[in-house]
């Protein structure tokens, strides 16, 4: 197989089990038929002994001063990697390294291979679950089409595709998120692969509250900078449905205040229009002169 590859492993305190998913992905990458590879391993300021496990595994580290995020590791690891393709593993032993090598049947032909997690794993318990089919709907919205899965840890990257269509960034575990819809709103090849999610070693280091916020956050801005019309369409849509509820109600009970609300309702739903039709324009005329760099 004609490719070079970089296994990166972002770690924070994964003492535990970075040495056993080294050595996996290692073994598995030497046994791909790949031109070249490298296991790199990016510590993220960690308190234990996760360098030095990951190094007598056999791979090569690079470490952060101290704790900068998930979303920073990625980065780090793009940055410093020897080679033109990347594929992510996180450090924790939830993703299989026999899975990570199947991702590279797919490349060159895609720009991104995303290993979609499948199981009850995934979906957690109910409150979980809920946030889980929130955020999957979303990102579906945002990205036009249904998406398996948008923050999976296993994805294999061309490294030239993440260092021009990366323009919303971020340094937590919502950069997974990021990546995704980029790719898909920049109309790069993206392929989804179900792959199997196994527990972790150790404990987690997301914070499902915070990091759902920030995912949610983030989607919002991606939206708002590849798409604001389609934003825009929809705010004022929902905008003219709460107009047209109000005034059924207010023919009903005759109540003033509810008629005056859905003319205001109404009224809104202009400038928004507005706004989006002149960020629409603006993105399309600034998007010859984009180029970003990780």
């Amino acid at each position: 197989m004609a490719l070079s590859v970089t296994a990166v492993l972002p770690a924070y305190n994964e003492e535990g089990a970075v040495a056993k998913v080294a050595a996996a992905v290692k073994a598995a990458l030497a046994g791909a038929g790949l031109e070249a590879y490298e296991v790199l391993v990016v510590d993220d300021g960690s308190s234990d002994g996760t360098a030095a496990a990951a190094e007598a595994a056999g791979a090569r580290v690079v470490r952060h001063p101290v704790n900068s995020g998930y979303g920073r590791a990625l980065l780090t690891g793009a940055s410093e990697a020897k080679h033109p393709w990347l594929l992510y593993l996180d450090a924790d032993g939830s993703y299989r390294a026999e899975d990570a090598v199947r991702l590279l049947a797919d490349a060159p032909a895609c720009d991104m291979v995303v290993g979609a997690r499948q199981g009850s794993l995934f979906w957690g318990n109910p409150g979980k679950a809920f946030l889980r089919f929130l955020q999957l709907k979303l990102s579906a919205f945002v990205a036009g089409m249904p998406i398996p899965d948008t923050n999976s840890g296993l994805r294999l990257v061309r490294k030239a595709a993440l260092e021009h269509n990366l323009p919303v960034r971020c340094y937590g575990f919502s950069l997974s998120t990021t990546m995704t819809l980029s790719f898909i709103q920049q109309r790069l090849f993206v392929k989804f692969v179900p792959v199997a999610y196994d527990p972790r070693k150790g404990k987690s280091k997301v914070k499902l509250l915070r990091d759902s916020l920030r995912t949610l956050q983030l989607m919002l801005e991606i939206i708002l900078f590849f798409n604001p019309l389609k934003f825009a369409v929809t705010v004022a849509g929902l905008l003219l449905l709460l107009a047209a509820a109000l005034a059924a109600s207010s023919s009903c009970s005759g109540s003033a205040l509810q008629a005056l609300s859905a003319v205001l309702a109404a009224f809104a739903a202009l400038p928004v229009l507005i706004a989006g039709c002149v960020l629409d324009a603006l993105r399309l005329h600034g998007q010859a002169d984009r180029h970003w760099k990780i």
